[in-house]
């Protein structure tokens, strides 16, 4: 599938501030099953933008605006092409250990940390989940672990926004039975930890199928289980599929944590609010004059200067324009 994807953010400034630091997550990754034909990021006001490589291989851009400001505008427009890989998780041969190990690239994917948190609740439904594959077979497989944990997700919680925060772990939903994309994937990453399968928390977008799927109009999260006979295996728990083609994976990490389209601190005691806004359209052919990767300046204002003064300037300015 050939897919182009905007995706637009809006921060701003109930008042001026006068520095912003902030780090990008959202040029999708180059993979196997997924080509990133180009990227252009387009931010304002103007800065330089330095991008690098986090720990975990996401294509970060970092940038710093350091004069006074009350509005960032961020727009990064891809070009990717994602094949979808032919995955029976019930037809896979590995089967569950308790005591399996692991290479040690995995161990992060194992610990509870951030939003996923160890809990008796957490370790009964996990328990709750193996008894039920465990009835039908004394040696159960990962893979039918993997449908199990789809299956009780959708079928004991539902999908509703305002329940929950980024920040909220997974006892919220445990407690609640309600919450978001996000909450879903912590989940499900936390019910398999908790029986030694690795899970990783994936970030990106979906593309729509006639609105069939939850939480496509912003970005996503999804999680991808790892079954030593493949490999990381994407699987959505807000949806209860298998990620296919019309999945796009921009970061991977331990938990949402680590994976944020944004993320940043500034200066000044103006309140921070923002607005996203994401679209996604299939192309029939690869547009001309594709850069691999690219950098613009929108045109959004700064001004220089003493801070109290610009300040009260602008403050005049406005009053005038009200009267």
């Amino acid at each position: 599938m050939l897919l182009s994807i905007t995706h637009q953010t809006d921060l701003n400034y109930s008042d001026y501030i006068s520095e912003s630091v902030m780090e990008l997550r959202m040029a999708p990754r180059q993979e196997k099953f997924q080509h990133r034909l180009s990227f252009n990021l387009a931010i304002g006001p103007a800065s330089k933008v330095k991008s690098y490589f986090d720990w975990l291989g996401n294509s970060v851009h970092a940038f710093s605006i350091n004069a006074l400001h009350d509005k960032i505008q961020i727009i990064a427009t891809s070009v990717v092409e994602t094949i979808s890989p032919a995955v029976q998780l019930e037809a896979l041969p590995d089967h569950w250990q308790r005591e399996r190990s692991y290479d040690y690239t995995l161990y992060d994917f194992l610990l509870f940390g951030g939003p996923v948190v160890d809990t008796p609740s957490l370790r009964e439904l996990s328990s709750s989940i193996l008894d039920s594959v465990a009835a039908e077979a004394s040696s159960p497989k990962v893979g039918d672990l993997i449908l199990a944990m789809l299956r009780k997700i959708d079928t004991d919680f539902v999908y509703e926004k305002g329940i929950t925060t980024s920040a909220s772990p997974i006892t919220e939903i445990l407690e609640h039975g309600r919450g978001v994309c996000q909450d879903f994937t912590h989940l499900m990453v936390g019910l398999a930890r908790s029986l030694n399968i690795p899970a990783r928390y994936v970030s990106g977008y979906i593309h729509p199928d006639h609105e069939r799927f939850r939480g496509y109009a912003q970005t996503h999260a999804w999680v991808e289980i790892f079954v030593p006979s493949l490999g990381w295996v994407g699987v959505d728990p807000t949806n209860n599929c298998i990620a296919g083609e019309n999945f796009v994976k921009v970061a991977v990490g331990r938990n949402y944590q680590d994976v944020p389209p944004n993320k940043g601190v500034y200066k000044g005691e103006g309140k921070e609010t923002i607005e996203v806004a994401v679209h996604s359209e299939q192309l029939n052919n690869i547009p001309i004059d594709l850069a691999a990767e690219r950098t613009e300046a929108l045109n959004i204002p700064v001004f220089a200067g003493n801070i109290d003064e610009i300040i009260q300037q602008i403050r005049q300015q406005q009053e005038q324009q009200q009267q």
